[in-house]
């Protein structure tokens, strides 16, 4: 636009207010024609999203004092197709949610597709998951105002810092960092991409539509600033400067801008594009036209944590000839029995740089942990069962769809959710998901066991009962090994390894203490050798009845050579409620 174009169009502004004591309709529409857009994303950000719309919403009541042209997208409908409709023509994007940059402990390698850019809903209405969508989307599907402005508030990795509780490492990571995640957005027409952990996006979305001081001077002027400026050139932006202002001199990454040097608010507000008005509500592609249905999901091998295995959606071979032949499934495992937390959730292979576990503070990540972070956790983490990435699924000659999926690293109860998106990632409709039933699925440690047992039983005290029990090895690794030979010539072998089923009382009533020692056992049984995981074995265990009347539990447990054992290790033993009889 012209420089006289950009007077024109504020004297009409100015025009349009004054006429708002005449005909309202044609003075709001004049307005809106011509005023900035200001759109405010909120993603789902578990329990900090609350948190996140209330700043949103403080920010966008300031906002609509200087331009009624204010769009709000929140979780939980907060989509790629909402998000990326509201934003055509913005000349100010604020958005609070989850970031996923990088360098990062979770990848080598810069995975465009989901780093650098925003954590959405897959779906309207999934407000406890979100999906990631990067750069390359951001920088290849949106289109900015000219001399846009960015404002990132209370993410991680945006100004330059990590994840609460991993290690931010090294001042150059951080510089990486905050170019990296400006990047995409310049390439959507951006002219400053604004980062600050902590800040309410109240006071920069105000100075900038003010339209009194230049971007560098509102960020620098910010009431949190720490006066610890350095510059630096941007290395993926041609012609852009990045700034941070760390807690300390070189820790703390909680502030950052990248920019196009003297770039004011007035150029932001007076290069609005006319007619950038509120987008019409984005319709959600779905399957349920096509009559899809989806049989039970299934796993196919034991969900042993931390292994791989695939995940087989069912569908009628007549229907999967419907299906677009790029379909893509994502996964998010949800621990439901409170049990030792478990990792961030992982999705089918892990892609794209999409965290495959969580890494331990200090992991991967070298260099200093800021020394003093803000009394604060509200920039959050990725958490349990938050996180959709789909991948491509293949199809099955039998009917259906499979994906490679990793189980949690940890043993529990989980609910194991399954979406489906379209070939670019995009999810389908909550109708389209709610076709899939939800997979329930326990899974057990690298060492575990079952025990076939009967919930209770009867005794006479001091009487001799036989227990049937089928343990089985739902482990990794086998119980104990198989006699070997040495080689053909030497007839050495070496001996047999067994596992043994052990059985104790326990008194529940208290008034036989002493039934039991630490040590001892009141039955066992010698298991066979080397036996295999998946495999099962019956167990008749002549077992006698303590000899007082009262109420016990007899505990079974597996003592494995080398384990030694597993109920020690965590494995849930077998239990059966004995009464026993005068």
């Amino acid at each position: 636009m012209s420089r006289i174009a950009r007077v024109s169009s504020l004297l009409l502004v100015g025009l349009a207010v004054v006429a708002l004591v005449g005909p309202a309709a044609t003075s709001v529409v004049a307005v809106n024609d011509l005023a900035p857009k200001v759109v405010l994303i909120v993603g789902p950000a578990g329990g900090a999203t609350p948190y996140y719309r209330r700043l949103a919403d403080e920010a966008a009541a300031a906002a609509v004092k200087l331009t009624p042209n204010v769009v709000k997208v929140y979780s939980p409908d907060a989509t790629w197709a909402n998000v990326k409709a509201a934003m055509q023509g913005a000349s100010v994007v604020v958005y609070l949610g989850h970031g996923n940059g990088w360098p990062s402990v979770y990848s080598d390698a810069l995975h465009p597709t989901s780093q650098d850019g925003f954590g959405l809903n897959p779906h309207a209405g999934a407000a406890d998951s979100h999906q990631y969508f990067g750069e390359e989307q951001i920088g290849s599907q949106v289109k900015l105002a000219p001399d846009a402005v960015v404002i990132f508030s209370h993410l991680c990795y945006a100004s330059g810092n990590t994840e609460p509780g991993l290690a931010e490492g090294t001042l150059g990571q951080g510089q990486q960092r905050v170019d990296n995640y400006a990047a995409g957005f310049f390439k959507a027409g951006a002219r400053a991409v604004i980062a600050d952990s902590y800040l309410a996006p109240r006071y920069y979305l105000t100075a900038v539509l003010r339209g009194r001081q230049s971007i560098d001077a509102i960020w620098k002027g910010a009431p949190n600033r720490n006066d610890h400026f350095l510059q630096f050139a941007s290395v993926r932006t041609k012609d852009a400067i990045a700034q941070m202002d760390p807690d300390n001199l070189s820790s703390g990454f909680h502030r950052s801008i990248v920019m196009k040097a003297s770039l004011t608010s007035h150029q932001v507000i007076g290069n609005a594009i006319p007619g950038a008005n509120e987008p019409t509500p984005v319709v959600e592609p779905s399957l349920v036209s096509l009559g899809v249905t989806f049989g039970s999901p299934d796993l196919i091998d034991p969900p042993t944590a931390g292994t791989k295995t695939t995940l087989v959606l069912p569908i009628a071979r007549d229907v999967v000839a419907l299906l677009p032949a790029a379909l893509m499934v994502g996964t998010r495992w949800d621990l439901l029995d409170g049990g030792t937390s478990a990792p961030s959730p992982v999705a089918a292979s892990a892609p794209s740089g999409v965290p495959a576990a969580p890494a331990p503070a200090g992991g991967r990540d070298p260099g200093t942990t800021a020394a003093a972070d803000p009394t604060t956790d509200l920039v959050v983490p990725e958490q349990q069962g938050e996180l959709v990435a789909p991948v491509p699924a293949r199809r099955l000659a039998s009917g259906g769809v499979a994906v490679a999926v990793t189980v949690p690293t940890n043993p529990g109860l989980y609910r194991l959710v399954s979406t489906v998106n379209q070939p670019d990632g995009t999810a389908y409709d909550a109708a389209t998901q709610a076709l899939i039933p939800a997979l329930i699925v326990r899974v057990t440690a690298a060492q575990s066991a079952t025990y076939g047992v009967p919930a209770a039983a009867t005794s006479a005290a001091g009487a001799t009962f036989d227990l049937g029990v089928r343990v089985a090895n739902l482990g990794r690794t086998p119980w104990g090994s198989p006699s070997t030979s040495q080689s053909v010539s030497n007839p050495e072998r070496d001996p047999a390894r067994h596992a043994t089923l052990v059985v104790r009382w326990v008194d529940l009533g208290g008034v036989a203490s002493g039934i039991s020692t630490p040590a001892g056992a009141v039955a066992s049984s010698i298991l066979p050798p080397g036996m295999a995981p998946g495999s099962s074995v019956a167990v008749n265990l002549p077992v006698v009845a303590p000899p007082i009347p009262g109420e016990y539990l007899l505990v079974l447990d597996v003592v494995d050579p080398v384990t030694g054992s597993l109920a020690a290790a965590g494995v849930p033993p077998g239990i059966v409620r004995v009464t026993v009889t005068g």
